[in-house]
């Protein structure tokens, strides 16, 4: 595997493991688990060895010592010239493409209804409600709240703003998380009522702008082809690094 993409997804899994209430490597399995986020796709994951041996095995002791209170787990596995090397007997839940912006080339005019402003410490509940309603998750606001408390300072965090008759409204969210000098752009989210108003690009502007300005070259994230936000995504410079194939893990 690419030296590249192992730091890239590295980033994505140590992000991840701020999320989870259990965090293991059993085997060639690297398992993340967090009952109190529900049934999430993201962060009740299981990353799996483009090599594995043996997962069934893994796979059953997992089930049998690593259930909890979920139902699933996620199973992510990077594909190799377009193919998973690990064949998994179990069905798919779709792809994710991980896109990379070169934060140099990307030029964006400004929205004149939409503010964005970096999240401080007094602001947090703010960011977190808007993240909550964005992902349609208000039933796990308490457990949101305490990790994005107990990680603030590994954390860039922004909040988007839509102005409109002199009013501003919480309308759209997103974070940056650095780690082998790589910035992922996670969490981009906008509440239903601001969609399609300009909120999302303004955040990518503006994450565009901190990358920059932190001296990286580039910006990473993640997105499952099946939410159809990929050429949005393209639209605005992004390009395709590598894909997952994620598949379903039911544990009862």
């Amino acid at each position: 595997m690419d030296l590249g993409i192992e730091d890239i997804d590295d980033n994505e899994s140590s992000f991840c493991s701020l999320w989870s209430r259990t965090h293991r490597k059993i085997n060639c399995v690297e398992l993340f688990s967090n009952p109190n986020l529900g049934d999430d796709y993201f962060f009740n994951r299981l990353n799996v060895k483009a090599d594995c041996n043996n997962i069934s095995d893994t796979l059953n002791f997992i089930k049998s010592n690593y259930s909890y209170d979920l139902k699933t787990y996620y199973i992510h596995l990077i594909c190799n010239n377009e193919k998973p090397v690990t064949k998994l007997n179990i069905p798919k839940f779709g792809t994710m493409k991980i896109m990379s912006l070169d934060v140099n080339k990307y030029v964006l005019n400004g929205s004149r209804h939409v503010e964005i402003k970096v999240v401080d410490k007094v602001r947090l509940n703010d960011w977190i409600d808007v993240y909550c309603r964005s992902f349609d998750s208000l039933e796990i606001k308490n457990e949101v709240t305490t990790i994005i408390s107990q990680h603030y300072k590994k954390l860039s965090l922004l909040i988007a703003y839509y102005c409109k008759d002199e009013i501003r409204y919480p309308a759209g969210c997103c974070l940056l998380f650095e780690k082998n000098e790589r910035i992922g752009l996670y969490c981009l989210g906008t509440t239903y009522q601001f969609r399609k108003k300009g909120v999302a690009r303004e955040l990518i502007s503006n994450a565009q702008k901190i990358t920059s300005n932190s001296g990286y070259d580039s910006i990473i994230l993640q997105t499952l082809t099946k939410e159809r936000y990929e050429e949005f995504y393209k639209r605005l410079g992004f390009k395709t690094i590598y894909k997952k194939m994620l598949y379903t893990f039911y544990l009862n």
